[in-house]
């Protein structure tokens, strides 16, 4: 048997690796480089562009911590002293339009708008008998003990139910596991469905409503302004039985004139300049602001109302 070389096929000069050009064929390595840096990069740059929400909180500079300030040399000077949060709940809207509020948060305000009539749900298997349930203005704000028997219904609540006349009042519920205190405001929109969120470590009731002059102690803001003027209040609200009108940065040294509507003052200034904000030791529930300018601008207040 003869047998042929194959020359060229186990020659070394064609052992080296060849180099082979492949246009438009990016590296495998590379590409992946690439994709994982623009992970990362969208990443990065995720919290910029979601929305953030806003931050609701109850601690506002109060007018009665500000107070001027004399200096030796005869300079006023404004200081603010630190403030005092209130317990005021905040509302949150969840699905089915259902309003939590969180039990221990504090004081919830739930907002009933005649003729609706809107329910809040006791915890699950909580209980309670009509004798443990009060609101202070009775006559006008119709509370009662429901029981629902199927599904998500099933449990106690409690039905409100304002009248034509109903404003604000309290409402003490001791049940079985918790005790509940609420304010209850004509107001709205009304929140026809109200549930709790409860956590380890939260009080056993919600904090005591103290009432002055027919007033609840937690800060009340159902106040409206019609009119325009520079000097226009940036809120005007109430608390502990004194209504405080808050002007915008400067807008004090206008120093409109204040007439209270309702109710009549004694006083013909029935008010003290504190720090930005007029204050009157009393619940004002119509008033007007006059302005000193040629055009007389006047603002006017009411509480309760609309525009």
């Amino acid at each position: 048997m003869v047998v042929t070389p194959l020359f060229g096929c186990g020659s070394a000069e064609n052992a080296a690796p060849v180099t082979v050009a492949t246009p438009g064929l990016p590296s495998p390595e590379h590409a992946l480089q690439d994709s994982l840096d623009r992970v990362h990069a969208f990443m990065a740059s995720l919290n910029e562009r979601l929305d953030k929400p806003a931050l609701v909180t109850g601690s506002f500079p109060h007018p009665a911590d500000v107070a001027p300030v004399s200096t030796s040399a005869g300079e006023t000077k404004t200081i603010v002293q630190p403030t005092h949060p209130h317990l005021s709940a905040i509302p949150l809207i969840g699905k089915g339009g259902i309003t939590w509020f969180a039990f221990g948060d504090g004081t919830p305000t739930i907002t009933c708008r005649y003729p609706d009539i809107c329910i809040v749900r006791l915890d699950r298997g909580e209980t309670a008998t009509q004798t443990d349930l009060s609101v202070d203005d009775a006559a006008n704000w119709h509370a009662d003990l429901v029981r629902g028997s199927k599904g998500i219904h099933e449990g106690w609540a409690v039905a409100l139910s304002p009248g034509v006349n109903a404003t604000k009042t309290p409402l003490t519920l001791k049940a079985s596991a918790h005790t509940y205190r609420m304010l209850l405001s004509a107001q709205s929109p009304s929140m026809k469905t109200v549930a709790f969120t409860h956590s380890p470590g939260e009080p056993f009731s919600q904090p005591e409503i103290t009432l002055k002059t027919g007033l609840t102690g937690t800060p009340d803001f159902a106040y409206h302004m019609s009119g325009s003027a520079p000097w226009k209040p940036m809120r005007v609200y109430r608390e502990a039985g004194h209504t405080y009108i808050q002007f915008p940065p400067g807008g004090i040294t206008a120093a409109p004139r204040l007439i209270v509507l309702s109710p009549k003052a004694k006083n013909t200034q029935d008010y003290t300049i504190v720090g930005d904000s007029y204050v009157i030791p009393r619940a004002v529930d119509d008033a007007l602001l006059i302005g000193n300018e040629p055009e007389a601008q006047q603002i006017h207040i009411t509480h309760g109302g609309t525009e």
